[in-house]
């Protein structure tokens, strides 16, 4: 176990109801007359065959209401949110102190994270006045329907969530100097809500927050997580705003082509899955535009991680990978765990074509260090919401980059 730092995470915390999808549920999806029940139908078949994470960003306020009611007493629910998930997880595996940073979060929450240890801090009006929201999870198992060629089945996740306020993504000004007060232990900084904001205003404002949180000390780390945006306006101001001022990146495979989708200026049309190489040469050309030191790629079989060449020392940060493939098996659940073979071939392929480095797994290409280890399969899988936070906090925490 490496020394893992204090850390504050941001901005988005909610409540998951988390959804087992059946086919009972598909079907009476297809038929339901509820607003909302045939486009979220229609996302559920496409993620399911290719059995891939989606998030659906319901702009209608009436149509997402009527979603929940459909679903009010069905599954379970959770603390979600980037924020909130990566926040429990990491005091849980023994980060020494949390800090979630909570502008829009609603009571439950806020209780459920102070109950866990974790210290809050909100803005504005008190939490017990907000309304608590609510995130809709739809957990889906393999075989329910056929998969697309050349896809692997997994379990895997759909997501259909409200479009939030900008506000819950930033620190009000007059609030600044004792949020950076406040965070000044910290040296992790995990944040997320970015697709939230929406006028270029409030990127350049996200940027400058971003930017002083980056600097409140010379041993700060600050770590962007991505999520599944297909609006091609908001990943180009991420791209120019957002991205730039992060010491790292967090991101599936989906999200890594889609932001390539838009550097490279393509047709909207995004490949569901891409190769080894396409991934390397992805992160590196991501790496490159945006100038940050550090890409984690988590995709399904392997995490990839493209860092400066001058990283002190890339074996830590290897180690840090295998500690967050054995957090995610443990979220996961379920029963017996063995290496990814898909992983193992990834590790085989660099080396062939790279060359290995003096140590397993780390290889350099160009003025690039390329690190790959493989996941830990669980059988029997219970848990795929929040994963992809699991695993890009627990790496980023312990890695000393």
């Amino acid at each position: 176990m490496p020394h893992l730092e204090p850390t504050v995470t941001g901005f988005n915390a909610c409540i998951d109801r988390v959804i087992p999808v059946t086919a009972g549920l598909l079907a009476s999806l297809g038929t339901s007359a509820v607003p909302g029940a045939e486009p979220l139908h229609r996302r559920l078949v496409q993620a399911m065959r290719n059995y891939m994470a989606d998030e659906w960003f319901v702009t209608d306020p009436d149509m997402y209401r009527s979603l929940t009611a459909l679903f009010w007493n069905t599954g379970s629910t959770a603390v979600g949110g980037q924020a909130g998930i990566a926040a429990l997880h990491l005091r849980s595996v023994g980060v020494p102190s949390v800090t979630c940073v909570l502008p829009g979060a609603g009571p439950q929450v806020c209780a459920l994270l102070q109950q866990a240890g974790i210290s809050t801090l909100d803005f504005g009006p008190k939490a017990d006045l907000r309304t608590e929201a609510v995130h809709l999870v739809f957990e889906y198992p393999p075989g329910l329907i056929p998969p697309a060629d050349g896809v692997t089945p997994r379990a895997n996740r759909v997501i259909a969530s409200p479009l939030h306020d900008p506000a819950t993504v930033l620190v009000p000004a007059g609030a600044m100097g004792d949020f950076l007060a406040s965070i000044a232990p910290c040296r992790r900084a995990f944040l997320s809500g970015y697709q939230y904001l929406r006028t270029e205003q409030d990127f350049i404002t996200a940027a400058g927050q971003l930017s002083l949180i980056r600097d409140v000390h010379p041993g700060m780390r600050t770590h962007v997580e991505c999520v599944t945006v297909a609006d091609r306006s908001v990943l180009s101001l991420m791209l120019r705003h957002i991205l730039p001022n992060a010491d790292s990146i967090g991101l599936n495979e989906r999200e890594l082509f889609l932001l390539l989708q838009v550097l490279r200026g393509g047709s909207p049309a995004v490949p569901v899955a891409g190769s080894l190489p396409a991934c390397v040469r992805g992160a590196i050309s991501l790496a490159e535009a945006t100038g940050v030191p550090r890409v984690h790629l988590h995709t399904f079989g392997y995490y990839l991680l493209v860092l400066d060449d001058g990283t002190a020392e890339p074996k830590r940060s290897r180690d840090a990978l295998l500690l967050a493939a054995l957090a995610a098996a443990g979220a996961a659940g379920g029963g017996e765990q063995q290496l990814s073979q898909e992983g193992v071939s990834a590790c085989d392929t660099l080396k062939e074509t790279l060359g290995e480095w003096d140590e397993t797994g780390i290889f350099m290409s160009g003025s690039r260090l390329v690190i790959v280890v493989p996941t830990r399969i669980v059988q029997g899988i219970r848990k795929t919401a929040g994963l992809g936070d699991i695993i890009s906090s627990t790496a980023f925490v312990a890695d000393q980059f």
